[in-house]
């Protein structure tokens, strides 16, 4: 068969679909003729489509090198430079297309398309727009205009091209997707409702319509219409089962509102999720239901893979002899609960040794909390509207030596900076209790209980233990004197369990122990935090009281509280006995703030870093016999402990007098500890090493 005959087979293989024979035929034609141009650069898109990227990119260059006038090998190249991540050299490829045939649309708005993934929003848009001055009816090349526009803060100018993408095709989701995210950008949130709810009105049920759903659902949750924000979830899982963004925001809603009806099955598809590699399930969601540490990491590592990682930081060294510079970097700086631990921190670093800049991402409630939060960093800055791109730019230029991640994979965090790492040390920190599974992660910072060496394999990060506990905590909080239990609706006489936690750690297991324990111990009560002032219209009071009711548990046991200022609400733990942990996510800052306000509190020990925070709070103020080995020793504890009074009345002593003085509350010797080992990972970078880091000296 002459060379000819060769390729023509091999061409017809490969349309068939039939792609390893069509390989194997090219292969046999290469090995005879090595400088066939076309067989070089159709075998590699063959590599390519075995999801061979590197030997595809290998292939086609050498195609190109024997015939450089091909424009749909550059074009092919670039493609494949794009799923290596390599979005600068696809840019290049393209423009060599370009630089032999600039007068085909497609290219133009597949160079719009790179150029958006680069962050050249301004350059995008002219190729956007050249595609459209050569074909104004491409609708993709509207759509990446628009994109640019959106990219580039002009809002209004490319809701007025989406809306007309919109409208010349009501039929495509899309386009009335991205209207809809558009008029979102622009607070027009209840025209984007009406835009996507439109849209699915016209996709006649299809898969297309499914992430229209799940689109419309944040608006719903946003609005505050949690039930309806199920129900658009569960409409995208109908029609798209593997929608992995809905499944994790279904069963995330169902638990903020304790609706646990169909519980087990949504934690079953969940983990099946897992094992099969489904993107987008959301590993926060994980962490509140029964998972095992190696189970967090696969869900986090698939979550983190999603994010575009070449780097964006020449490498270099943090300083040396000069200050280090420190960026805390958080969408939580305002009245927030991580902002409520760590102020006293910001305020109380050694400005001599470090400077300390704030990365806000997250929207300004003008509170003194903020205010205050503004006064504590050497600059602050208000990144909220910035794009991933712009934010790392930002970062790498004001040459940030460790950059601490306060977010993880919680809501609002800012991976998508993060991945291109704009800083040489990056560091996971108190928001996120777990893995992030990110290779641009490098530390996580633990402590002995929660993060143990023997646990390290379950981590993609390093991890550093600080003394005590790892959970900072701001000292200067106030208490403010609480009313009388009679005003709060509390039995004067009887034992209350407090239970003030959010309604997503709340489960029927951790219902089960409670139920329990009531029934241990006669005329006691269970004191919980309402989702809602409005008892009449609050889906997590009606949900729990049935949830009790169908253990036996009267309404009359149940006593809910409204949501309060800080120091209001810190105050109500005063009128409480005891405070009973959840699992498998754990009390954080409430369990601190029981603490801090003299609650005795009680937990069982897990497996996971969540799991195991409020064992580590009760070491770190003395108190280690609080923390129970399992969940059988956790209620039989609770019943003994609300028998005992004088017991209970040593704990809150004890809370109230030498636990202040804890390596828990002592925010100077954390922030002490921390600076520590910024600096041990410093020396480590400049090293070349990265190895545990413990830091051993007692608190203060």
């Amino acid at each position: 068969m002459n060379d000819i005959s060769a390729l023509e087979r091999a061409l017809g293989l490969h349309r068939q679909g039939r792609v390893d024979e069509a390989l194997a035929t090219y292969d046999e034609l290469l090995s005879r003729s090595p400088g066939n141009a076309t067989a070089l650069h159709l075998s590699g898109l063959a590599l390519y489509a075995k999801d061979r990227p590197s030997e595809a990119v290998a292939r086609i260059e050498r195609s190109l090198q024997v015939d450089s006038h091909s424009i749909e090998a550059w074009c092919n190249l670039a493609l494949v430079y794009q799923a290596l991540g390599r979005a600068p050299a696809a840019v290049a490829a393209l423009r060599e297309a370009l630089g032999r045939d600039d007068r085909q649309p497609e290219i133009w708005n597949n160079l719009a398309a790179v150029l958006l993934e680069t962050g050249e929003a301004v350059d995008a848009e002219r190729a956007a727009r050249r595609a459209l001055q050569l074909e104004p009816r491409h609708a993709a090349s509207g759509y990446n205009l628009a994109l640019s526009l959106e990219a580039q803060g002009r809002f209004e100018d490319a809701l007025s091209v989406a809306s007309g993408l919109a409208d010349a095709a009501p039929e495509h989701a899309a386009a009335a997707g991205l209207k809809a995210q558009i008029e979102e950008a622009l607070g027009q949130f209840g025209q984007a409702r009406e835009t996507l709810t439109k849209a699915i009105g016209g996709q006649s049920g299809g898969a297309a319509a499914a992430p229209l759903y799940h689109q419309r659902m944040s608006l719903e949750e946003r609005e505050g219409d949690l039930a309806a924000a199920a129900r658009s979830c569960e409409q995208a899982l109908r029609l798209e089962p593997r929608h992995g963004g809905a499944l994790s925001d279904l069963l995330f809603l169902r638990k903020r509102q304790a609706d646990w009806h169909d519980l087990d099955d949504l934690r079953s598809r969940f983990r099946a999720g897992i094992s099969a590699g489904q993107p987008h399930l959301s590993p926060f969601c994980l962490l509140s239901d029964p998972s095992t540490r190696a189970m967090q990491r696969r869900c986090a590592e698939l979550w983190s893979a999603g994010f575009e990682t070449t780097a964006a930081t020449a490498a270099r060294n943090p300083v040396s002899g000069g200050r280090l510079r420190i960026g805390y970097l958080s969408a939580d700086f305002h009245q927030h609960a991580t902002a409520m631990l760590m102020t006293g921190l910001f305020e109380q670093h050694d400005r001599a040794r470090f400077e300390v800049i704030g990365y806000s991402t997250g929207h300004d409630d003008a509170s003194r909390a903020r205010a205050r939060l503004v006064k504590a960093f050497d600059r602050f800055i208000d990144a909220r509207a910035w794009t991933p791109r712009h934010l790392a730019a930002h970062i790498q230029s004001s040459g940030i030596d460790v950059l601490i991640d306060l977010k993880g994979h919680t809501h609002g965090a800012a991976t998508a900076a993060l991945a291109s790492r704009p800083a040489p040390i990056q560091v996971s920190y108190l928001g996120y209790p777990g893995t992030t599974g990110a290779p641009f992660i490098d530390y996580l910072i633990g402590d002995g209980v929660v993060t143990p060496l023997e646990h390290a394999g379950d981590y993609s990060e390093t991890l550093v233990q600080l003394p005590g506990s790892y959970q900072v905590n701001d000292r200067s909080r106030p208490i403010a004197e609480p009313p009388s239990r009679a005003n709060l609706g509390l039995p004067e006489d009887g034992t209350v369990f407090c239970g003030f936690t959010s309604a997503y750690k709340l489960n029927p297991e951790v219902f089960d122990a409670w139920q329990r324990i009531l029934e241990g111990v006669p005329g006691s009560v269970l004191w919980l935090l309402a989702g809602s002032d409005d008892a009449a219209r609050d889906p997590v009071r009606a949900n729990i009281t049935r949830e009790a009711s169908a253990r036996g548990i009267g309404p009359s046991r149940l006593i809910f509280a409204a949501r309060r200022a800080n120091a209001e609400y810190l105050g109500l733990f005063r009128r409480a006995d005891i405070f009973l942990d959840t699992w498998p996510y754990n009390a954080h800052t409430t369990a601190s703030d029981a603490l801090w306000a003299g609650c005795p509190v009680l937990t069982w020990l897990g497996e996971t870093f969540a799991s195991r925070v409020a064992a580590s709070l009760l070491h770190a103020v003395g108190l280690p016999e609080l923390v129970a080995a399992d969940q059988s020793a956790y209620v039989d504890r609770a019943i003994a402990l609300a028998g005992d009074r004088v017991l209970l009345a040593r704990y809150r002593q004890q809370l109230e007098g030498a636990a202040r003085a804890s390596a828990l509350f002592d925010t100077a010797a954390t922030t002490i500890a921390l600076e520590e080992a910024y600096l041990r990972m410093a020396d480590q970078f400049q090293r070349g090493v990265r190895e545990p880091i413990l830091i051993t000296h007692p608190a203060r």
